[in-house]
């Protein structure tokens, strides 16, 4: 609230404001007032203002005041509209009510929203319509929802929760069935039309399978995609397979007689041991493995003496062709995989070839050094660096690289030309017996007649070079200066 004197010196100007305060302050405001106030109270009530020193508030008819900026020890007003109403059965707050504690003897409604940071609701609550918790709600005791609830949010009930799901009212795609397991008491015995699991595919329209205590009858042929393992099989129609493994000892004691054929059409191994008492023979191609080899060239080093069988200047032949002779190979030997030879005098090589692992010839006429894929007929990598030589165009070589750095070309490992993505660096040229030095002043040398030597270090009044007139004397050109 303004001062006197602020509302003096808003409402007139400085030179009636001293005549005009000191007449105000002359003003007994206190008689004035008390004085407007004995016309209005009865001549009998006037007792307790002189009395008490206080005008009772019932005395005083407020219809007509309006007060702004109201303060009292427990109220403060600082409301510019209607913010609150009394009414004979109703206290009515327009906006919000914020309060430290709310405590309600009877009832509490929301009419739309009901926020609290923590409800705790201690006795029994209703909650009729919709209810947002953003943080924890606790209840405790017997709580009733009449109406739909939604959890957003994780919910935790300590002590169980009892609720009543309609007929199919839970989908079961809302049900998480990890690690469930159905007992097997819980599945009623009986035939299964279409059986599957994770090692068995049940196909079959009847019965191909009959298991019992004593036996496995397979009424069907049997497809076996690796092999058969057992004590003993007894084949009593024809057994035919692409390959037939014995793991044991397998005898064949002159001619085996069998109700039907055995036919091994690819392979036979024999991972034990194989005794044959009246003859192998062998009308294709036999391949021993390695160390069956060995194992044969050092039996057949204690039993059979070479030298005995093939007479000095003699040969080996396969089929009346010699594969073998004291000093060379036969012509029909096209393969073979030896690991160390001669001096050689001469080799031709009509495919692909690779020397030490690092040098690579392709059939396109390319080389390749440190590298399977030549892109000229010349490709050398070094680490990260790859050099090429080819051609370039029509009539024109290419000594470079293709790729994205820097090349050097120089001589007793000092580099006299450098070239860049961006710049070619040349050291030191001669063009036409001239030499190109660079310094920062006159050079101390001899040169030939016409030799020019840069300066490194250009200013204003300095030459931008100088040129060699014969043996050590040296002339400036070139003055810089600055435009």
């Amino acid at each position: 609230m303004k001062t006197t004197e602020e509302l003096v010196e808003e409402t007139v100007s400085k030179s009636v404001k001293s005549a005009v305060l000191v007449a105000l302050r002359s003003i007994n405001f206190q008689e004035v007032v008390l004085k407007i106030i004995k016309e209005q109270i009865p001549r009998n009530e006037l007792d307790d203002i002189y009395n008490n020193g206080y005008i009772p508030a019932n005395k005083v008819n407020f219809s007509a005041y309006s007060f702004r900026d109201f303060m009292s020890t427990g109220i403060e007003d600082t409301s510019e509209n209607l913010q609150l109403k009394v009414s004979k059965d109703n206290v009515q707050v327009e906006n919000n009510l914020t309060s430290k504690t709310i405590k309600v003897i009877d009832s509490l409604e929301a009419g739309k929203q009901l926020r609290a940071k923590v409800l705790d609701i201690v006795g029994s609550s209703l909650l009729s319509g919709d209810t947002l918790m953003l943080g924890k709600l606790t209840t405790k005791g017997n709580n009733e929802f009449l109406g739909p609830s939604e959890f957003k949010g994780p919910t935790k009930f300590s002590r169980g929760i009892d609720v009543e799901f309609n007929s199919g009212q839970i989908p079961h795609g809302a049900i998480n069935w990890t690690g469930f397991q159905i007992p097997q008491d819980q599945i009623q015995p009986g035939p299964v039309t279409e059986f599957k699991s994770q090692g068995i595919t049940d196909l079959a329209t009847e019965t191909r399978i009959t298991i019992n205590n004593e036996h496995t009858n397979i009424t069907s042929d049997v497809m076996l995609a690796r092999k058969i393992e057992g004590t003993s099989i007894s084949v009593q129609g024809r057994a035919s397979s692409d390959s037939l493994q014995v793991e044991g000892d397998s005898v064949l004691k002159g001619q085996a007689e069998l109700h039907e054929n055995v036919i091994a059409s690819k392979n036979v191994d024999v991972h034990g041991k194989l005794t044959v008492l009246d003859g192998l023979e062998v009308r294709g191609n036999m391949i021993i493995p390695d160390t069956t080899k060995d194992s044969l060239v050092e039996y057949m080093n204690t039993r059979v003496n070479l030298e005995s069988i093939i007479p000095e200047g003699g040969s080996i032949q396969i089929g009346k062709r010699t594969v073998l002779d004291e000093n060379t190979l036969g012509g029909t030997v096209i393969s073979s995989n030896l690991r160390k030879v001669g001096t050689l005098r001469e080799l031709e090589v009509a495919g692909e070839s690779r020397l030490a692992n690092t040098i690579y010839f392709s059939p396109l006429g390319r080389i390749g050094v440190n590298t399977d894929e030549p892109t000229a007929p010349l490709d050398i990598w070094d680490e990260e660096v790859q050099v090429t030589v080819g051609k370039n165009k029509s009539r024109t070589g290419w000594l470079g690289t293709n790729r994205d750095h820097n090349l050097e070309i120089g001589v007793n490992r000092e580099t006299k030309v450098t070239v860049t993505p961006t710049q070619t660096i040349i050291k030191n040229p001669v063009l036409n017996s001239r030499t190109y030095t660079d310094g920062n002043d006159v050079p101390g040398h001899e040169g030939q007649l016409g030799d020019i030597h840069w300066n490194s270090k250009p200013e204003v009044g300095k030459p931008v070079g100088w040129i060699c007139l014969e043996n050590s004397r040296w002339a400036s050109f070139g003055e810089i200066k600055d435009e």
